[in-house]
């Protein structure tokens, strides 16, 4: 009798936890509240597009990223005028990034968007190479870093003295005096205070943040021109560092990023602001004869080569900052100017490289993407 009992006092469990799944089922289910993360989350986005909308009118004024990045920001523009080129594989910098935003739940996307655009705003417009600038997660792109810029500051004839090369650092988000300062370019000083702490808040509430060290928090580059907030400046994402040296570029990543951004710079300095593919494509020509040129970097032929297979990596299919084989194609042009000089020694004047560049760039579009873009 006793072993009948224990079945049936185990029939009547499970008949008892079945009718609880069936009534939890039955009944619809309310959506989850809020919790506090997410609201302090929401809270933080909607400062930081009320910041960006508080910026003066040419704040951002040229300042355009050495790719799209996957993770959308707030004030962020979309380039890409049309919709994707057809046959073309996006590069695998690209790729990875877009497989890293991937893995974001959506609370730690929303996060990381919104403090990722104050980290770049602060080293936009606030950040100073008069204090040591530290590149790399743990510094060690720093010594790379200040002798590439030393040597386009001498390079090029363009004036110099004041494009200041400064670290993006995803780490400077724990500093609540850093994002206070971001946010008073836009904000009320109540306000800011309050979005400042915030901000460092959500930092530490995310795990997936990793206190800042997230890779896509800082996967970027950025040049901005003398008219823009902070003026002339170079921006250096210890993300985009990382990334490229994972994979397999670390040889050339500092030299050939910093050498595309001066490139901007180049072209800043004689008012030339593309609105085509030639925006990026022109500083990927400038960065490649800097580099293979016997007074820059004077890299010979196979570190050459590598150079063009990171330019390619950075290279999308969205009409907007030109596909890997476009960018390859421009890399490998201002390389070929240099190694094939009468005078080794000589350097091409900005104005007459920005010329030469333009008269060739139509045939380095791919034919079908030029008939594309054309009929646009």
């Amino acid at each position: 009798m006793r072993k009948r009992t224990r079945i049936l006092g185990r029939a009547l469990a499970a008949a008892g936890t079945l009718a609880a799944l069936t009534v939890a089922t039955a009944v619809p289910a309310t959506a989850a509240e809020p919790t506090s993360v997410d609201q302090d989350i929401a809270q933080l986005y909607q400062d930081v597009e009320d910041l960006y909308n508080g910026l003066p009118a040419n704040a951002l004024r040229g300042v355009d990223p050495l790719f799209d990045s996957p993770v959308k920001r707030p004030g962020q523009q979309a380039n890409a005028a049309q919709g994707p080129i057809p046959g073309c594989t996006p590069g695998a910098l690209l790729t990875y990034a877009n497989g890293l935003a991937a893995k974001l739940t959506p609370t730690e996307g929303k996060a990381l968007s919104a403090l990722s655009a104050i980290g770049q705003l602060y080293t936009q417009a606030i950040a100073s190479d008069k204090t040591p600038q530290v590149f790399g997660t743990d510094g060690q792109y720093t010594p790379r870093a200040t002798s590439t810029i030393d040597k386009l500051r001498g390079f090029w004839d363009i004036e110099s003295w004041n494009v200041q090369l400064v670290a993006w650092k995803g780490t400077d988000l724990g500093s609540q005096e850093r994002t206070t300062q971001t946010f008073k370019l836009g904000l009320d000083p109540k306000r800011a205070a309050e979005a400042g702490a915030l901000a460092t808040k959500v930092l530490y509430e995310v795990p997936g943040l990793q206190g800042g060290r997230h890779p896509l928090l800082t996967l970027n580059a950025f040049s901005a021109p003398a008219e823009s907030l902070g003026g002339k400046r170079i921006m250096l994402g210890d993300g985009l560092l990382d990334v490229v040296n994972h994979l397999g570029f670390d040889d050339v990543s500092v030299e050939a990023v910093v050498g595309h951004e001066y490139g901007h710079q180049v072209d800043f300095a004689h008012n030339n602001y593309p609105e085509n593919e030639s925006s990026e494509m022109g500083p990927d020509a400038y960065g490649g004869y800097f580099g293979a040129h016997a007074k820059g970097e004077a890299w010979n032929a196979r570190t050459q080569q590598e150079v063009t297979y990171l330019d390619a990596s950075i290279g999308d299919c969205q009409h907007s900052h030109g596909t890997p084989d476009q960018r390859k194609a421009a890399g490998a042009w201002g390389e070929k100017q240099a190694v094939s000089q009468n005078n080794p020694n000589r350097i091409v004047p900005t104005v007459k490289m920005i010329e030469q560049f333009q008269k060739v760039y139509p045939k380095l579009m791919q034919p079908k993407t030029a008939a594309l873009a054309a009929a646009h």
